[in-house]
């Protein structure tokens, strides 16, 4: 269920952080459009589903390994669609009341944008050890 290789899912990931610690401007600054913000996490959303469905696809990895993985996939699911939400103004059961309201804190944006940057960049370094 990959597109091009079986990284791109956490490339758009780091990506994506990338975006949200420009988007605080503490390191560099890179405030977009807010729809610029809408489409990457949309993108990197159908990224993380494929993904989702090629660990239930090929079960020949270590269990341990597809468990976390999923793991990891459905807390970006989750954050991704936090931030579209955030960004869009789109009104999501659960998420827009539970989760967006951190997103007010320019110090959460940040940290997510660290968590998504240092996960991906972990399972980068991990994925060529699977198999």
């Amino acid at each position: 269920m990959k597109l091009a290789v079986p990284i791109e899912d956490l490339i758009i990931g780091i990506i994506c952080g990338l975006l949200l610690i420009g988007y605080t401007e503490r390191y560099f600054s890179l405030k977009l459009n807010n729809t610029v913000y809408v489409i990457a996490f949309i993108v990197y959303c159908i990224f993380i589903v494929l993904d989702i469905m090629y660990e239930f696809s090929d079960l020949t990895t270590h269990f341990g390994f597809i468990v976390f993985s999923i793991l990891h996939n459905l807390a970006d699911l989750v954050l991704s669609l936090a931030f579209i939400s955030h960004f869009s103004g789109w009104n999501m059961p659960y998420i827009t009341g539970l989760i967006v309201p951190y997103l007010q804190n320019e110090a959460f944006l940040f940290g997510a944008g660290i968590y998504l940057i240092a996960a991906n960049v972990i399972w980068l370094v991990i994925y060529p050890f699977t198999y």
